[in-house]
């Protein structure tokens, strides 16, 4: 379903549709927490990496101006996850996600159409996105 938030949302209302799949933590931004119905946990629905991360984006020499919003343990899990996604090759639309919880990388690959899914876990970053990088090629 293509969208922002709100078409998304209201054309789950005019379809009639039980549910979608929306990310919690934009819903949560922009005070719609109400319309979730179940948020799942990683363990079962991997997110895609940096779910729930923000960036900001400055100048080369003025990082000073949004030095005060970088949080260092979200860097590094943000940028961990990112790792993984790069090794695989994937993108925004490739079936890969990564999850860093503050002790432990989790990865996953999958068949665009569905047909595997293959999960890694572990503390390198590269070495878990080689992994999946390499079950990915079969």
């Amino acid at each position: 379903m293509r969208g922002n938030i709100d078409t998304r949302l209201r054309k789950r209302r005019e379809r009639g549709l039980d549910a979608i799949v929306l990310a919690a933590c934009g819903l949560d931004r922009l005070g719609l927490g109400a319309e979730i119905g179940r948020r799942f946990e990683p363990d079962v629905m991997l997110p895609e990496a940096g779910q729930g991360a923000l960036a900001l984006q400055v100048r080369a020499g003025e990082e000073h101006l949004v030095a005060a919003a970088d949080d260092p343990e979200t860097r590094e899990r943000v940028e961990a996850e990112r790792a993984v996604v790069a090794a695989v090759g994937g993108g925004c639309l490739a079936p890969v996600a990564a999850y860093h919880d503050g002790s432990t990388l989790t990865g996953l690959v999958a068949a665009e159409d569905g047909s595997w899914l293959e999960r890694r876990t572990g503390d390198d970053p590269a070495a878990v996105g080689e992994e999946l990088a390499r079950l990915a090629e079969r």
